[in-house]
């Protein structure tokens, strides 16, 4: 029998989380390649995060983004920090349009091999629709107990719950709030709960869980959205007006949490990141008519953290435009990134070398070596540049 999992039958669906005792702390990170993510609202392995948003607000595609970046970690086996084994991704689909089902077939394949679809579409039964979350989870079980890391993704759960709550009234359950059952709470809990990290003594791995809700008019308060956010450990609010806007991915800062996360993000980036969130979540709240200085900023922060959803950012080059925009250096578009950047190219090497073995050690003067190098750097290659302005250094 697999070792300490005697009790453990992969041949039934519907069983307990893990016990306490042979869970471990979430303190390895998981990488998504957002940089929003990776900086502002980083994800351990073993952690359970919620994405939910209006409809076509960009939520599929986060954990797409994912699996592009471990496409590339899986070959290289990571340190310090990025990851210590190959990761696997099980995508669930819960009554999906087969055009969408097709359109993610094609794109995951082309992407990662490491990767398992199980889908049901709109034509599916209800009574199919609701165990293949509980097929996708026991799956993942016996390759974490193999010593694999996986991430799950659940879309989305508000179908499950209309499947569940449709089998409970041809059964005679007695309805209670919108007319869902009274256990659709103790459904997804029982769901969620066996999403984690195991102890490295036990040779196992992990299961990181990213369930999916559809909210209707950006109505976070709906009855299976605060069931599941009080279950997760965090959430990732896609916002419909920053969709419209252009602002991809259009994660809401004031309203998007990771409890957890920040214990396993990297020591460098939590000091390059520090107050960044807040600074943001201001910036896009108050007026910005009247201040111009204010305006700059929220320009420069949202060329950081507007990105494509198939251009995966490496953590060292969240760190440097971090510090850059730090030292008050100003840029309105992408291609200021890549004008820094390229005025970097000659040290742009070292500067990955010397974050990626020492981003765990001496994080404290490691930043202000990086923080001092950049900005006296810049300021003697960047004045003949009109689009970006080099300002008075923070006393930081």
């Amino acid at each position: 029998m697999n070792r300490l999992f005697i009790e453990y039958s992969y041949y039934t669906v519907f069983k307990r989380g893990t016990r306490i005792g042979l869970r471990s702390r979430v303190n390895d990170s998981l990488l998504v390649g957002l940089r929003i993510i990776d900086s502002l609202l980083p994800v351990g392995r073993g952690q359970r995060q919620l994405i939910l948003g209006d409809r076509y607000s960009g939520k599929t595609s986060i954990f797409f983004t994912l699996l592009i970046k471990l496409s590339t970690l899986n070959i290289i086996i990571s340190i310090d920090g990025l990851g210590t084994r190959r990761t696997f991704g099980i995508y669930i689909g819960i009554s999906i349009n087969l055009s969408k089902l097709n359109s993610i077939i094609n794109s995951l394949l082309i992407i990662n091999w490491y990767v398992l679809i199980l889908s049901t579409h709109s034509s599916s039964t209800a009574l199919l629709s609701f165990l293949l979350p509980l097929i996708g989870l026991t799956l993942g079980e016996r390759l974490r107990d193999r010593g694999i890391d996986v991430v799950i993704c659940l879309d989305d759960l508000s179908k499950h719950s209309k499947s569940y709550r449709q089998i409970s009234l041809l059964l005679g359950k007695i309805p209670s709030r919108d007319a869902y059952p009274a256990d659709i709470f103790n459904i997804h809990s029982s769901l969620l709960e066996r999403c984690s990290k195991l102890k490295s003594i036990y040779y196992s791995g992990s299961i990181t869980a990213f369930p999916i809700i559809e909210t209707i008019n950006s109505d976070i308060t709906e009855y299976i959205a605060t069931n599941v956010i009080s279950i997760t450990d965090g959430q990732f609010y896609t916002n419909k007006e920053l969709f419209i806007n252009s602002i991809r991915p259009a994660i809401d800062s004031s309203l998007s949490v990771s409890r957890i996360g920040s214990n396993a993000q990297c020591k460098l980036m939590k000091i390059a990141s520090s107050g960044i969130k807040n600074e943001l979540t201001n910036y896009r709240l108050i007026d910005l008519t009247t201040n111009s200085i204010i305006l700059n900023k929220l320009i420069t922060l949202n060329t950081i953290f507007i990105q494509d959803h198939y251009l995966s950012s490496a953590i060292e080059t969240n760190i440097i435009l971090l510090i850059v925009y730090r030292n008050s250096i100003q840029f309105n578009t992408s291609n200021d990134i890549y004008t820094i950047l390229y005025l970097l190219s000659g040290e742009l090497f070292i500067l990955y070398y010397i974050i990626f073995l020492m981003k765990w050690y001496y994080f404290n003067l490691l930043y202000f070596y990086i923080n001092s190098f950049i900005y006296y750097f810049l300021i003697n290659n960047i004045n003949h540049k009109q689009s970006i302005h080099p300002a008075k250094l923070d006393n930081h």
